[in-house]
């Protein structure tokens, strides 16, 4: 048992790397100062040798887009890819645009429930080919990450290893482009790396891939002045699930302009009003002022300390899974699936 031990312990790991596309394969084409996506596993090869010291790497391209080009097609394929796979390879990193990265990792985190195996979404500023890219380091680390044992889906950039489902992007210039506002990263990348072990989730039984998946969402941002007759189509749409991102705690108005009228007939016509805040830090809490108490009680839910991202791609998911239920959907959203929301007690 010992022996097997130590052969476990110092095993070179196997790692598949997924590419998908966005920043960090590109090259400068010739005629023109745009970027174009080119021979991203040759790019690899040459600028990152040292991955071969960390462990032994397999490549797919399975797609090569930007990454607002991504769909939920393209999140069913990766999670029945990595599905697949399980077996065969001790952890997966995934090469994606950052634009959509936060929607990508929270998908993939309801998608892979269980996951027993690091999940490590990467990717880049600049293009691995530039003098002063962040594409070496951030591949290096992550690939040296999904050696361990971290079994849920993460996004590792800068120096920071996040849970997926709660990272959001916060900048597009500089290299610490992610932050989790509500969840403490996983790891930090410096000299050593420190994992936090008691942050890691644990899976609870057996890796099943859930990618039924509904685009019966919408995201309406409050603001002063906002009229509630101009949403009124909403009433008349396929959408099932609305999010309203709201200021604060949760607050919209309930005076000149109020939006109560139209949640009651929203949610009324069997559909659900979640709402959100257009703060990243803190969390949603209806109960706290008389605003967000009337359009409780009108029939809206908060979604307590869940980032926008993860709020959406949930609540696609949920109605995927459960054929539009509404009742199911509201009964489940704010029960954590991934990690992705705080218990409640």
């Amino acid at each position: 048992m010992q022996n097997l031990f130590c052969f476990e312990k110092f095993r070179m790991k196997d790692i598949l790397i997924i590419h998908t596309g966005g920043t960090f394969g590109m090259v400068p084409k010739k005629t023109a100062s745009t970027l174009a996506p080119n021979q991203v596993q040759a790019q690899i090869t040459q600028h990152v040798p040292e991955l071969e010291k960390i462990a032994n790497i397999d490549f797919r391209a399975v797609f090569n887009i930007d990454s607002a080009d991504m769909e939920p097609a393209h999140w069913q394929q990766l999670a029945t890819l990595i599905y697949e796979n399980i077996e065969p390879y001790d952890g997966f990193v995934i090469i994606h645009g950052t634009d959509s990265m936060s929607y990508t990792a929270a998908a993939l985190s309801f998608m892979l429930q269980n996951m027993p195996k690091p999940v490590i979404i990467t990717g880049s500023q600049r293009p691995i080919a530039e003098i002063r890219t962040d594409a070496r380091m951030n591949l290096i680390n992550a690939v040296e990450l999904a050696t361990y044992s971290i079994p849920e889906v993460c996004i590792f950039f800068g120096t920071e290893l996040f849970r997926g489902n709660r990272a959001v992007k916060e900048s597009s210039t500089e290299y610490g482009a992610f932050i989790s506002p509500n969840y403490p990263p996983l790891a930090e990348v410096g000299l050593e790396i420190e994992i936090d072990q008691r942050l890691l989730l644990q899976p609870g039984g057996k890796a099943q891939p859930k990618t039924a998946i509904s685009d019966k969402v919408l995201v309406i941002p409050f603001f002063p002045g906002q009229q509630p007759q101009y949403l009124q189509w909403l009433l008349d749409s396929p959408i099932k699930a609305i999010v309203i991102e709201a200021l604060g705690l949760g607050n919209v108005a309930v005076k000149d302009n109020a939006l109560v009228a139209l949640i009651e007939e929203l949610t009324t016509a069997d559909n659900l009003v979640v709402i959100t805040s257009q703060s990243h830090h803190g969390w949603v809490d209806l109960s706290r002022y008389e605003n967000g108490k009337r359009i409780q009680a009108a029939g809206a839910i908060g979604a307590y300390d869940m980032t926008l991202e993860a709020t959406i791609v949930k609540l696609m998911h949920l109605l995927g899974e459960y054929s539009d239920d509404i009742i199911e959907v509201r009964k489940r959203l704010c029960k954590p699936i991934a990690g992705e929301i705080s218990t409640q007690d």
